[in-house]
Parts: structure tokens; sequence; C-alpha cells
């Protein structure tokens, strides 16, 4: 017969390895989960600077959920600031169509960013019904990523020969309206 206090002893042990192994499977699963936590989400990102980028498609990318992403290669030179194209109708309040505008291009260190969307149901809704395809132009002003400065995250993009405009924020405002650049 055990003793009770082999008993509750045992019974601690036993606590503690099924507290060590949850907190351990917790701790894996988060790692698992980190690059898709880095990217959800505007915190993210630097959402203190918008920035205009432009280029081609260069990778067939992942069309679904949570997120569509793909690669652009960069244009060699960018121009000083977003050029004249159409804002999405869900921005054209003059508090976010300004910032838009008013976007310095990208000066990073990148020929090639990856870029990630909202998922095909919602870029249907606001203009792209479709996977985007290697060589097709594309523009966007957006965010670059806080902990990989290779991810970039637009609220608005264009895509085509025709510069079709493509809302990517939730409502109809920018999820931060940054100072305007000086």
């Amino acid at each position: 017969m055990i003793s009770r206090a082999a008993q509750t002893m045992g019974g601690r042990r036993t606590l503690i390895v099924a507290s060590l192994a949850a907190v351990v499977s917790l701790g894996s699963v988060l790692l698992a989960m980190s690059p898709a936590v880095a990217h959800h989400g505007w915190p993210g990102f630097k959402t203190d600077q918008l920035i205009y980028i432009a280029g081609t498609v260069s990778s067939d990318g992942v069309w679904g959920n949570p997120h569509s992403q793909f690669e652009v290669t960069l244009d060699r030179s960018l121009p000083a600031e977003t050029p004249d194209l159409t804002i999405p109708e869900q921005l054209q309040d003059p508090e976010d169509s300004v910032r838009v505008e008013a976007a310095g291009s990208y000066k990073g260190p990148h020929k090639k960013l990856d870029i990630i969307i909202a998922p095909p149901p919602w870029s249907a809704r606001w203009g792209l019904g479709r996977a985007l395809k290697i060589g097709e132009r594309f523009q966007a002003v957006g965010y670059i990523n806080r902990s990989d400065d290779r991810l970039f995250r637009p609220v608005v993009f264009w895509y085509g020969d025709d510069n079709v405009p493509v809302n990517q924020v939730l409502g109809d405002a920018l999820p931060v309206r940054a100072p305007l650049p000086k």
C-alpha cells in the first residue's frame, strides 16, 4: 500500500508534468503561428508611413484565405510620390485620399517584395475577381511589415494596364491616418 504522502507527492508530480506539457504545447502552437500572426492586422505594419510601390507580379503566389500573397518585382526607378491614380470610392475622403496621393516611394533595399492582400471574396467585392498573373502591372500604397521588411500590405492597389483600383481596408477609412509627409 502507498502512503498518503507518496500519493500526494505523485499527484503533484503528475500535475507539474501535465502543466509543463501544456505550456510546451501552447508554445509550439504559438511558434508555428508566428508567421501568420506577424502579418495579420495593421499593428504588425509600420502604419506611421504610407509607401508607394510599383512593378510587375513575379510569382503565382497563394490565392485564398486568410490572405492572398504574391511577389512583385519593383520598377528600377519610382516617382517621388504616388502618381495620379483613381482612388477607390471608399478612400476618397480627403483625410485619406490626400495621404494616399502623398505617399513617398519605396526606398528600401529590396528589388522584390512579398505582397499580402485581402482574400479573394473581399478583393472581388472591391474590384479584383481573379488571381493576378505573372508579368501583370501592380502599383500600391501601403505599409512595410515591422518584423519583415520584405512584406508589404497595401491599403489600396491598382492592377493591369488600366490601373484598376482595389480598396484593401475594411470600411471606408485608412486604418491609421498617419501624419502627411513633409
